[in-house]
């Protein structure tokens, strides 16, 4: 288990701990907000190396069944084999290895004792515990992605280099609904190309396809890694936006007034804010 798991850990219950017996501050709720999203960083950050290992596990037991099929060289094939299926454990321990480290979020205040919120969920889900029912978010507002898409796309029409064809392939995917092979595209173009400018608007199609999908938990994941990555970045705030509003979609209002307030806290003044103090509105409408 790792030490910075540990301390943040510690750091957001002490937090909690100070909270429980008065009524929360904005500056409290602004550190326990800003705890919440290094865990949830991290989170994604530890699904992200879990995808990528099963991705690998996949593909040796892919050359399995390749050899089995050929059936060449029963000798040379058994020690192939033999030595596939090594690797393949070692994966799968690291696999293991990761998933029992991975860090979770304690109960914000006023939640229920042993219910989950948002990126808890995940870790839930993992031990194999159901995520909680999704329900709509009061009114929906209209996502901004499809006119961003098309700007992308115009400009991905010149440009040139590395992973470019990749990233336009996932997002002629996503303009023609055709979510999980965006998602697929993106996440291949981010593994090869992770230092690429293009590698903000790929998370960030990526956690948008996820939403379409109706993946909330793993969207929120996503926007959650990319503002973490791009605080200033190009869309930091639309990916606050969209993470708050799939927490409503999760039911999950705490969580979702969390993230509203760092975007309005972070990025005053932009549209996404204005969305934003509309979504307080209809929290604080539905909790009367």
């Amino acid at each position: 288990m790792r030490i910075r798991s540990l301390i943040l850990g510690a750091t957001l219950m002490a937090g909690l701990g100070a909270l429980s017996g008065c009524a929360p501050s904005s500056n409290d709720l602004q550190q326990l907000n800003q705890n919440q999203f290094v865990l949830r960083g991290m989170i994604a950050s530890d699904r992200q190396q879990i995808d990528a290992l099963q991705q690998q596990v996949r593909s040796l037991q892919g050359e399995i069944a390749q050899i089995q099929h050929t059936g060449a060289g029963v000798g040379a094939s058994g020690g192939q084999i033999a030595a596939l299926n090594k690797r393949i454990a070692k994966l799968e321990s690291e696999v293991g290895a990761l998933q029992a480290a991975m860090p979770t979020i304690p109960p914000a205040p006023g939640t229920t004792p042993g219910t989950t919120t948002g990126a808890a969920t995940t870790g839930a889900t993992t031990a194999g515990v159901a995520p909680p029912t999704p329900s709509a978010a009061p009114s929906e507002l209209q996502p901004t992605w499809p006119s961003e898409l098309e700007q992308e796309l115009a400009a991905a029409k010149d440009q040139r280099g590395a992973g470019v064809a990749l990233f336009r392939a996932g997002l002629t995917d996503m303009k023609s609904g055709r979510y999980p092979a965006a998602v697929l595209k993106f996440a291949q173009f981010q593994r090869k190309y992770p230092k690429s400018p293009l590698s903000e608007p790929a998370e960030y199609f990526a956690a948008n396809a996820l939403y379409e999908e109706g993946k909330f938990d793993r969207s929120i994941l996503q926007f959650n890694d990319l503002v973490m990555r791009f605080p200033s970045g190009k869309y930091a705030s639309q990916s606050l936006l969209r993470e708050a509003q799939a927490f409503m979609k999760l039911n999950d209002k705490i969580d979702a007034r969390l993230t509203l307030q760092k975007l309005l806290s972070d990025h005053p003044g932009t549209p996404q804010a204005t969305a934003a103090n509309t979504l307080m509105k209809q929290l604080a409408a539905s909790a009367d």
